[in-house]
C-alpha cells in the first residue's frame, strides 16, 4: 500500500511535490534524515517540508518517517519503479466522476476532429505511436508528431485535435508548438505528471497522473523517469470512448 495516496498528491503546490520526488527516490536513506536535510535536498523551506507531512496525513515530520520505516522497509529502492502508485492511480479515477466527465470531453473532442495529432517528449515516443495504432483503430485518421520535426498545423478545414504526452509538461519547442496550433482553433488534450505546469494549464482537457519521479544515470547523464503505465491506461480508455461520441452516418 503507498504511503502517499492519489488525492493527495493532487492537492500538493509544486514546492511539495519536489520533497514528495526526492522522499519517494530515497526510501532508504529518508529516515536516517532530518528535516533541515530534507528540505536541502529538495530544494525547499522546512516549512514546505512540514506542509508536504501535513497534506499528506501525518502530524509531522516523525510520524512521516515512522510510516516510511513500517511500510517501505526493502532495501535497493533506488533507481526502481513501484507499480502500486500506477495501479492506486487506475483504481481511484475508474470511480471518479469528475474524471469521467474530463474523459467524455477528450473523447468527444477527438470524435469530431477530423484528424488526431499525437506528439510529446523523447521518453514518449512510443506510446506516442501506439496511440496512432488505438485512434486508426477506431477510424481515425492519427498521425505522430514527434519532437524535433518542425511541422506547423494544417491549412484548410481539416482542423486536428491534439494529444501531448509530456510528463513535465514544459519545453520551449513544445510549448511553441502548442501556440501554433491553439491559433488555428485546434482543441489541445495533454497527459501530464501534475497540473502545475505550462502545458496542463494550456490545455482544453488535462489529465495529471502524479507519477513519483525517479532518477537514473547513466552515459547519457542524469535523467528523471516517470511511469508509463497511467499512460497507456488513458489512451486505451480515450480510444475505447471515441466510438460512443462518432457520428453515424446512414
Amino acid at each position: 500500500m503507498p504511503v502517499f495516496s492519489y488525492e493527495q498528491l493532487r492537492k500538493m503546490n509544486p514546492g511539495e511535490f519536489r520533497v514528495y520526488n526526492f522522499i519517494v527516490s530515497h526510501f532508504d536513506a529518508v529516515p536516517e534524515m532530518n528535516i533541515r536535510q530534507i528540505a536541502e535536498s529538495a530544494g525547499v523551506s522546512t516549512t514546505t517540508v512540514l506542509r508536504f507531512c501535513e497534506k499528506a496525513g501525518c502530524s509531522g515530520y516523525t510520524e512521516l518517517k515512522y510510516r516510511i520505516r513500517q511500510e517501505f522497509d526493502m532495501p535497493n529502492r533506488n533507481g526502481s519503479f513501484d507499480a502500486d502508485p500506477a495501479m492506486q492511480y487506475m483504481k481511484i479515477t475508474a470511480k471518479d466522476s469528475q474524471f469521467a466527465d474530463k474523459m467524455a470531453q477528450a473523447a468527444k473532442i477527438c470524435a469530431d476532429a477530423c484528424q488526431i495529432i499525437l506528439s510529446g517528449n523523447r521518453e514518449s515516443k512510443p506510446l506516442i505511436r501506439y496511440g496512432a495504432y488505438l485512434f486508426s483503430g477506431v477510424g481515425k485518421a492519427a498521425f505522430t508528431a514527434e519532437e524535433g520535426w518542425g511541422s506547423a498545423c494544417p491549412e484548410g478545414e481539416a482542423k486536428p485535435a491534439v494529444l501531448i504526452l509530456s510528463s513535465q509538461g514544459s519545453g520551449e519547442e513544445m510549448i511553441s508548438l502548442i501556440n501554433r496550433y491553439k491559433k488555428s482553433g485546434a482543441p489541445l488534450i495533454s497527459v501530464t505528471n501534475t497540473e502545475h505546469c505550462p502545458i496542463a494549464r494550456m490545455s482544453d482537457v488535462n489529465f495529471s497522473c502524479y507519477m513519483p519521479e525517479i532518477s537514473r544515470i547513466s552515459r547519457y547523464g542524469r535523467t528523471e523517469l516517470v511511469s508509463q503505465i497511467p499512460l497507456v491506461y488513458l489512451l486505451e480508455t480515450l480510444a475505447s470512448e471515441i466510438p460512443g461520441f462518432q457520428k453515424q452516418e446512414y
